[in-house]
């Protein structure tokens, strides 16, 4: 999702390059979809300041978006997709009473030019530019997808899934695909370029495996936000610190650009051994999936707060439960990431604060003892096939503290093993 400011050079873009493409008449395709969803975070960690009490909140959104694609000629196409949610943020917690309120955001969620075509006999090639979807893991349903998703430094990571604003070449062969993908940071020092490569690998017909890097920010826009030195702007958070171990006094600096890597799996005991039914019951297309992803969240260690490799890997298990085409899927998910330093990253995104925050966070000497664990149950049940309802039960990344242009940022509302929210959704599309 991008806010509207993006629409004058997405149009020009989008226009410029369907005018040039083919002098054949363009092949139009309208899209939509309309949704409503409610929720309550029944238990969340308060905190010594209260700050973060979001116990019995109430959380709500609706909005809806329609899609234009155009076909050009065989070689290229593009699409543009416009629309607009209404949300209102989390009410009682003391950080955000002064400020409660519902509000409307026109977004553009899809505004791309693809060009694609045949390089061998059973390679193909596709060039995407502008701001499209992207996920590496489509079998992930909430939490994962650690290559896309979240800073480096300090190592917080998120829930949700975003747009990407750039480019991405793809050759696929066979069972073999390769995406190199160009992304402008949305996330707050905003265009810093990242650069990314995934690869994908299916072994046998229902068993894939992958792996990727993603040099994060590696161009700076403003390198002073990215790198700020020893002070970060506007005096959020901590940008370097002091390290005494062994006796030493040495100031410790360093950056919000980093090195991720990834490696992920995906097997289909229903293709691999030819499984149909269970009993006299026939199984769904997505039943019995396991799937998983771990990740190095940062290569590079830095003293005291981020020197354990182990403390940044962030691991994945997903598997969907027999439905038995009763509904879309039944999943359960859970990741074990083994950091103790706290989750707030308001600091990075308002000051470039690559260190951990232990400062500013009320609580973050108890982070030695929060859950490690993180869990998401989720299903959805098509119905008439343009009409569906979803839920998700969940202790994920949940941050609800932020703001209308920034709702990712603050502190995690669930921290210990008896947090957790629910949240279901109407939708119709067409």
């Amino acid at each position: 999702m991008r806010r509207l400011t993006y629409i004058p050079t997405l149009l020009i873009v989008f226009a410029t390059l369907s005018s040039t493409a083919s002098a054949q008449e363009s092949e139009l395709r309208l899209s939509g979809a309309g949704w409503t969803q409610i929720g309550r975070i029944e238990q969340s960690f308060v905190g010594t300041d209260q700050s973060n009490n979001y116990n019995d909140n109430w959380m709500q959104n609706a909005g809806g978006q329609l899609t234009l694609n155009a076909t050009f000629d065989p070689a290229w196409d593009g699409a543009l997709a416009l629309g607009v949610v209404g949300t209102h943020l989390a009410r009682g917690a003391v950080s955000e009473i002064d400020h409660w309120y519902p509000f409307w955001v026109a977004y553009v969620g899809e505004a791309r030019v693809s060009y694609h075509n045949k390089v061998s006999e059973s390679g193909t090639f596709r060039m995407s530019l502008g701001l499209f979807p992207y996920n590496y893991s489509p079998d992930a349903k909430n939490l994962g997808v650690y290559l896309t998703r979240g800073y480096v430094y300090p190592g917080t990571l998120e829930s949700g899934f975003g747009n990407v604003f750039g480019g991405q070449a793809r050759y696929e062969q066979g069972g073999f695909s390769n995406d190199f993908v160009v992304k402008s940071e949305d996330q707050k020092p905003i265009y810093d370029l990242s650069v990314l490569d995934v690869v994908n690998y299916q072994v046998v017909p229902g068993f894939e495996v992958g792996a990727g890097v993603n040099f994060y920010r590696v161009v700076a826009q403003n390198s002073g936000l990215t790198t700020p030195g020893q002070v970060c702007g506007g005096n959020y958070g901590q940008c370097s610190y002091v390290d005494t171990t062994g006796g030493k006094s040495d100031t410790v600096t360093g950056s919000l650009s980093g090195t991720k890597l990834m490696a992920r799996f995906h097997f289909d005991p229903k293709v691999v051994f030819g499984i149909e039914k269970v009993g006299s019951l026939t199984l769904g297309k997505q039943d019995l999936v396991l799937y998983g992803e771990g990740a190095l969240i940062g290569v590079k260690n830095y003293p005291i707060y981020l020197d354990e490799p182990l403390r940044r890997m962030p691991v994945m298990l997903g598997l969907n439960l027999p439905a038995f085409n009763q509904l879309d899927f039944l999943s359960i998910e859970v990741e074990y990431y083994a950091s103790k330093n706290s989750s707030n990253n308001v600091g990075a995104a308002f000051g470039g604060a690559w260190v951990p925050d232990f400062k500013d966070d009320a609580d973050v000497a108890n982070y030695a003892g929060r859950d490690d664990w993180k869990w998401s149950l989720n299903l959805a049940k098509t119905f008439f096939g343009h009409a569906q309802i979803s839920g998700q039960v969940a202790n994920d990344h949940l941050r609800p503290g932020g703001s209308h242009d920034i709702p990712w940022v603050g502190k995690e509302a669930l921290r210990r093993p008896s947090d957790w929210y629910w949240t279901c959704k109407l939708a119709y599309f067409f």
